[in-house]
């Protein structure tokens, strides 16, 4: 095995030179020594309008006052509340102040019937035929009193029961109602914090109006406190985005594999042809040796030799 080496040598090219040179200067002054940059001389940020600041000032007002509008809808939620509530407990079933006077009209006509048709009627019937006070006649009476008793309690049921019977609707319709109103109620808890929340809003709004000059300020300190590294980091760039350090020498070395039959069959060829090469250089050395072809031999020989060992 052998070593090869092989060395390879670069630079700049002198007519790139001046110009890389004059490049760097450039740079030198541009970021580390000449005029530097400077922040924004005057204001950076709008300023708020009047009509902006006069918004603010009118939301504000109204979400520091009570809202008459909110705390009538809160009232008329309490009170629809209480009212489903005690219809839907069923107070007023039997709750109707009008029912008697609703009764005593229905049987009004029953009754003067009764006392001036049917009664006057029994007893002139039995006074005309002599039967006047008799057993027959207060059998008829009591038939006729039995029967009027019997229509007045249908009556005064029906209206009852028509009543029960209606504010039994009403009062499934309330239970309704108020699993309706249990549903709104996280709605109209949280609409008293809508004042709150509007005057926080505004709060917001004037802190960010109020904040901007803040904001200028420290944009400003902080471009102070940058320009010098990001001068030098620009600086560094443009040096080694440069090709000045890029020039030497490189030296590598690679070993070298050889076949040593190969070699044994090239280094005989050649000491064959040098061999005879010689001889018909020197016809006196291949006298010598005996034979015109004697020096190609012995040089065919030596040169296997040497190329089987390399």
């Amino acid at each position: 095995m052998a070593v090869q080496t092989s060395t390879q040598t670069s630079s700049i090219d002198p007519a790139l030179l001046p110009y890389l040179t004059q490049g760097l200067e450039r740079a030198q002054s541009l970021f580390l020594t000449g005029q530097q940059p400077t922040f924004f001389p005057g204001q950076t940020y709008v300023s708020p309008s009047a009509a902006t600041t006069e918004s603010i000032a009118q939301q504000e007002a109204i979400a520091r006052q009570q809202s008459p509008v909110l705390e009538q809808a809160q009232q008329a939620f309490q009170s629809s509340l209480g009212g489903i509530g005690q219809t839907a407990q069923g107070g007023f079933l039997n709750a109707n102040p009008y029912q008697a006077q609703m009764m005593q009209a229905a049987t009004r006509p029953l009754e003067q019937a009764f006392s001036q048709q049917v009664l006057p009627g029994i007893s002139s019937l039995f006074s005309k035929s002599g039967r006047l006070g008799s057993g027959a006649m207060e059998r008829a009476l009591g038939t006729a009193t039995e029967g009027y008793g019997r229509a007045l309690g249908d009556i005064t049921s029906n209206i009852a029961g028509t009543q029960y019977q209606q504010e039994r609707g009403l009062m499934q319709q309330a239970q309704l109602g108020q699993a309706a109103l249990a549903q709104a109620a996280p709605s109209i808890y949280g609409q008293q914090f809508l004042p709150a929340q509007a005057l926080g809003q505004v709060g917001a709004q004037q802190e960010a109006i109020a904040g901007l000059p803040l904001q200028e300020q420290m944009a400003r300190f902080q471009f102070g406190q940058q320009l010098p590294y990001q001068q030098l980091q620009g600086y560094l760039s443009s040096v080694y985005g440069s090709p000045m350090g890029s020039y030497g020498t490189q030296t590598t070395q690679q070993p070298l594999y050889q076949n040593r039959t190969t070699g044994a069959l090239g280094g005989a060829l050649a000491g064959g042809l040098g061999g005879y090469a010689l001889g018909q250089a020197f016809p006196s050395l291949a006298g010598t040796l005996g034979s015109s072809y004697a020096a190609p031999a012995i040089g065919a020989i030596g040169g296997g030799l040497l190329g089987g060992f390399l």
